[in-house]
């Protein structure tokens, strides 16, 4: 069984209507105004703090264009991986934050499931502003709902880049904005997200098709998550930006504090195969974990000033001098957990491998 309840009870319960901070393709470069209807994109933060050195390619700070005319002030940051983080990783295992003892009912989890998606609905309901970006940018990067092939049913999201753009970043991704825990059917880049004091877990599968080795300031990115809705707090994010390949947090320092410790001897992001993430986060304690193929693969640490999650996007987002890239997503589900997790030796495939409580 592989989210059953998903088309039921994921859709939004109102209205009609993507990972860097915001527009309706959330970051530093937003479409032009006239691509969306107001209440239809996030803010354009219009800041890159991406990859630093040879090679980057980010907007500039002025680039502050915003989509719909209903986006607020550029407040936000960038979240594309950011280099100088690396002076902060360590590779011992020996301190992350795993402990001995599981929940406190190991038969199953206290769980409720926020948000899922598996693509086969037919359209893009489930994210805000019913989109996933395609009309983002040029004809160097497209998405679309394809057959290819999918982890479960026939359909998966298939996001390509195929030259590179010389407006910015390639963003082809869809993004959710939380009232709570409601997942709203327009952006409105205001109010409070999610507080969930014993974390959130999302889990999503991908299939990575690219030759290219992401080092000097190019990078590739399939996860963004922000705190305030007004994305004036700082963004955490997951990408690739190094030789080794690894599937890596960035900006888990961008105030000031946080460590990024990987596992020893933790493999790179495997490609031409789908691949299963799943992310632990918690802005009550600060803590990121994150697993890879149900290994754990990297624990983090940062300081943020909210407790609450409010925006979520997946996909290809990408530095603009890429020009072979192709990836694939399939079942996406975020979790708000109602216990404490404890035992980040273990991964949290909550529904699945982890049975949830009823």
């Amino acid at each position: 069984m592989r989210w059953l309840l998903a088309s039921t009870l994921l859709h939004f319960a109102c209205g009609d209507d993507s990972a860097s901070d915001g527009s309706d393709a959330p970051g530093g470069d937003s479409p032009p105004a006239t691509s969306r209807g107001p209440g239809d994109s996030p803010a354009d933060p219009g800041r890159d703090d991406g990859p630093a050195g040879p090679g980057d390619d980010r907007p500039s700070d002025a680039d502050t264009t915003t989509a719909g005319g209903a986006a607020p002030a550029d407040t936000g940051d960038d979240p594309e991986p950011d280099t100088g983080n690396d002076g902060d990783d360590t590779d011992n295992g020996d301190d992350t934050g795993n402990a001995d003892t599981p929940p406190s009912d190991s038969s199953c989890v206290a769980a409720t499931l926020l948000w899922f998606e598996d693509f086969e609905g037919g359209d893009y309901s489930n994210f805000t502003g019913n989109t996933y970006g395609e009309d983002w940018g040029d004809a160097c990067q497209s998405t679309a709902r394809s057959m290819d092939q999918a982890v479960s049913g026939s359909w998966s999201q298939r996001s390509e880049v195929v030259c590179p753009y010389s407006g910015g970043s390639h963003r082809g991704y869809g993004g959710v904005q939380f009232d709570g825990d409601t997942a709203l059917p327009r952006f409105t880049n205001s109010g409070a997200g999610t507080d969930a004091p014993f974390g959130l877990v999302n889990t999503f599968w991908m299939y990575l098709e690219s030759d290219t080795v992401f080092q000097g300031g190019r990078w590739f990115s399939p996860l963004t998550v922000s705190g305030s809705c007004d994305w004036s707090d700082r963004v955490l994010t997951l990408g690739i930006e190094s030789p080794d390949g690894r599937i890596a947090a960035a900006h888990y320092n961008a105030n000031g504090g946080g460590e990024r410790t990987f596992e020893p001897n933790a493999p790179a992001l495997p490609r031409d195969q789908w691949v299963r993430i799943t992310l632990y986060v918690n802005y009550h304690d600060n803590v990121m974990h994150v697993w890879q193929d149900g290994q754990s693969q990297s624990h983090v640490t940062f300081d943020r000033q909210l407790t609450t999650i409010c925006h979520w996007h997946w996909g290809l987002y990408a530095s603009g001098d890429n020009d072979d890239i192709v990836l694939y997503e399939d079942d996406n589900a975020i979790w708000k957990l109602d216990e404490a997790w404890t035992d980040f030796g273990t991964e949290p495939y909550l529904g699945e491998a982890m049975p949830v409580c009823d």
